[in-house]
């Protein structure tokens, strides 16, 4: 690995770390709003401008997309993090969709990666930008979990 390589992935590597200890604090709401706009372009067709299901295209699916809101209280009052990280990402097969309906975003977030110049041959650098953009939706998502 070049020293180019090595300060890329520090860099990425410090990014994420910061994204992760800082979820509950006035930086997470920045990403919050970063994390609401993905959701708004790329998740609220399905799951609502609100996420609790409603969006535009939802009476056309086979499957109810659910309402995003009640992550935390469907799971005993814990936000499913992990869970909802590799369902967005697509290793996490859905169990109520059956097939898979819902887009592999992790797929689709990784080939844009793989379009930024410079970054050719750094595929852990991609692999973290990805891992970012999971990140900002799981963060959102977390923000808008109503309380019982």
């Amino acid at each position: 690995m070049t020293v180019c390589q090595s300060a890329a992935t520090a860099v990425a590597s410090v990014g994420l770390a910061l994204a992760l200890a800082t979820a509950g604090s006035p930086a997470a709401a920045q990403g919050d709003i970063i994390g609401q706009a993905e959701f708004r372009r790329q998740c609220a067709v399905c799951h609502g401008m609100d996420g609790m299901g409603q969006g535009p295209l939802a009476a056309l699916l086979s499957v109810d997309p659910g309402d995003l809101t009640q992550l935390a209280i469907q799971n005993k009052g814990r936000f499913p993090t992990e869970r909802i990280y590799r369902t967005i990402d697509g290793r996490y097969e859905v169990q109520a969709h059956g097939t898979r309906v819902m887009p592999v975003w992790g797929d689709r977030y990784r080939k844009e990666a793989e379009n930024i110049e410079g970054l050719e041959g750094v595929p852990k650098v991609r692999e973290r930008i990805v891992a970012g953009r999971i990140l900002e939706l799981v963060f959102y998502l977390q923000s808008i979990q109503v309380d019982e």
